[in-house]
């Protein structure tokens, strides 16, 4: 029985690591304060690349926010605001997610927004053509501070871009996480098929004197 009991709990473990989530935070290091136009996020393998621009689509620094609280993520640095944030006719960061196209759990990736406490409205939309909001479709809005929105339509579109589209209060927000879940390599598959395999042929060989019993 402690045989079984051992190769059934690596077999879950393998299927639940095989299935962990990625987590990519745009407030930890080294990606902070003014990152340039562009920059790269890569975990567990993943990469996802973000880009800032201008209201006219000319490309503009991003910032990493890490200030605490909900002060924390991705924004803009030429808001004139001066809080480093997404702000209302200022710009638009823009997320390439082709990175993950057929690597991930379809409808697992999901995004945060952060520094919403004045009313700011945010819109994503979603779009093949870099650094412009022509022609992009709207996918999801909101106007509160969210951890598990989920990203519709990934594989649709290359582009998401987020953009600050509420008409009150500070009229800006944070970018904070966004979440995925990596398909399963095929070595894990693999790993997976077998401990199963083991675990049918170790039920197997407890079950044969049974039977020889019962005869």
């Amino acid at each position: 029985m402690k045989n079984i009991l051992t190769c059934t709990a690596m077999v879950v473990a393998m299927a639940t690591g095989a299935n962990a989530a990625v987590v990519f935070d745009f407030s930890a290091a080294p990606h902070q304060d003014d990152l340039g136009t562009t920059e790269s996020y890569t975990v567990s393998g993943l990469t996802i690349d973000a880009a800032g621009f201008n209201q006219s689509g000319i490309a503009t620094d991003l910032w990493g926010k890490h200030g605490g609280g909900d002060e924390n993520g991705l924004g803009l640095a030429n808001d004139p605001t001066g809080d480093r944030e997404i702000h209302r006719n200022s710009g638009f960061v823009q997320l390439d997610l082709s990175g993950l196209f057929g690597k991930v759990l379809a409808g697992s990736t999901t995004f945060g927004t952060n520094s919403t406490t004045n009313g700011e409205a945010w819109t994503v939309y979603g779009t093949n053509t870099a650094g412009s909001l022509t022609g992009a479709t709207q996918l999801v809005t909101g106007s509160s501070e969210v951890t598990q929105q989920v990203l519709p339509n990934l594989g649709t579109y290359k582009y998401y871009d987020f953009v600050e589209t509420g008409t009150g209060g500070g009229q800006n927000f944070l970018i904070t996480k966004l979440t995925t879940t990596a398909v399963p390599e095929p070595a894990s598959w693999m790993m997976m098929i077998l401990g199963f395999g083991g675990l049918g042929a170790l039920l197997r060989r407890r079950r044969a004197p049974a039977d020889l019993a019962s005869a």
